[in-house]
């Protein structure tokens, strides 16, 4: 059984986050801003971590100050329709998923080696994923050739003019894989000249996870520390340092055609800013002196009528996405933008079943809140 930390920099999808990043227009100042309000200043080791990925961002916006509009177009800000962005369907990018290929070349090569078969399969497993931000629910359709791509684009719930850009691309790729391939060989060379800077951090990400797992698995240690159920392979699990991303966790599942047999080792991709001051068990309403900025963003979360109904349907039983979409009148990206804010803010809990992800709400954190209010307003 497999049970790996890597202890390498993933220059590619390092170099994807960074195109993203920017794109997107993210500042890391404003990330550490939101974290330290919101865990009332957990940082020490981790300022380290924010003064190199500030470094970087200077950097990536100096250099890449006369390409912004294209990285706008291929990696724009995100809304509540489409969760995914056109960038990634051009290379065929799952954030959750380990591509293994020697450098950008490479990876380019590949994309534009593929054939139409090949390329409309893998495109659209992307397009499924493109308005889904934490699972996809049930089996994921085979699409083989451009009429299937385009009759199921033409049912998605997004805007028409995405449509129309994603149709574009799709019928353009060779253009648009060149362009920004490219763009990453550039975002490449860049964090090549932070290799030492780069590789001092993800050890400390290998020491720090090292112990942690020394004796457990993963899969238990995320259930134990946070309200997902995760199940885990038999095949044990690869664990990546996540850089330029550096407060995310995601897993990626290998399972066969019937949603149900494991065929590789789990997939896990873990921020770098967890660490010896940021666990990723760290809870909001543990820490006093921030309790009550927890309570009042609970608060706003309840004020929303959309995440009060999920959260009252929820309340004495299990639902998935697809349900609550159409229970609710809402949209599935929809509903999968609201659960995320609530999953973060740990007013939902999430289970994995036969290849389904089923959301209840977490009624111990929701009382705790009410409480602490009845407590300081009655």
């Amino acid at each position: 059984m497999v049970r790996e930390i890597s202890r390498e920099v993933d220059y590619i999808m390092e170099s994807v986050s960074l195109l993203r990043h920017l794109g997107e227009g993210r500042s890391y100042q404003e990330t550490k801003e939101t974290l330290n309000r919101k865990y009332a200043n957990p940082f020490r080791e981790g300022l380290r971590k924010f003064e190199v990925l500030e470094q970087i961002e200077h950097a990536a916006r100096s250099a890449f100050s006369e390409d912004m509009e294209q990285l706008q177009y291929y990696f724009p800000k995100r809304d509540d329709a489409a969760l995914g962005c056109v960038g990634n369907l051009v290379l065929l990018w799952e954030d959750f998923k380990h591509v293994d290929f020697q450098d950008i070349t490479a990876f380019g090569n590949y994309l534009k080696g593929l054939t139409e078969q090949e390329y409309c399969e893998n495109f659209g497993v992307c397009l499924q994923g493109y308005t889904e931000s934490v699972v996809r629910d049930g089996k994921t359709a085979k699409m083989s050739d451009p009429y299937a791509i385009i009759c199921y684009l033409m049912t998605m719930e997004i805007k028409d003019e995405e449509k129309w850009k994603i149709q574009k691309i799709f019928f353009d790729r060779t253009k648009h894989i060149e362009r920004l391939i490219g763009l990453l060989e550039k975002a490449e060379a860049l964090l090549h000249r932070f290799q030492k800077e780069l590789e001092e951090l993800v050890q400390l990400f290998y020491q720090y996870w090292s112990k942690q797992l020394e004796e457990r698995d993963l899969a238990s240690y995320i259930r134990e520390a946070t309200n997902v159920d995760v199940e885990s392979s038999p095949f044990g699990f690869f664990l990546q340092a996540s850089i330029i991303y550096s407060n995310v966790i995601m897993l990626h599942n290998d399972m066969g055609a019937d949603g149900l047999t494991y065929e590789e080792p789990d997939y896990y991709r873990i921020g770098i800013l967890f660490g010896e001051d940021f666990d990723i068990s760290i809870n909001p309403e543990l820490q006093g002196e921030s309790f009550e900025n927890y309570a009042v963003s609970v608060l706003k979360l309840l004020a929303d009528k959309s995440k009060f109904a999920i959260l009252s349907y929820i309340r004495d039983k299990e639902a998935y996405g697809s349900e609550l979409a159409k229970h609710l009148n809402l949209t599935t990206a929809t509903v999968s933008h609201h659960m995320n804010a609530l999953l973060v803010a740990g007013l939902v809990k999430v289970s994995h079943v036969d290849n389904r992800v089923y959301y209840a709400t977490n009624k111990n954190a929701l009382e705790k809140v009410l409480d602490y209010c009845k407590g300081v307003l009655t």
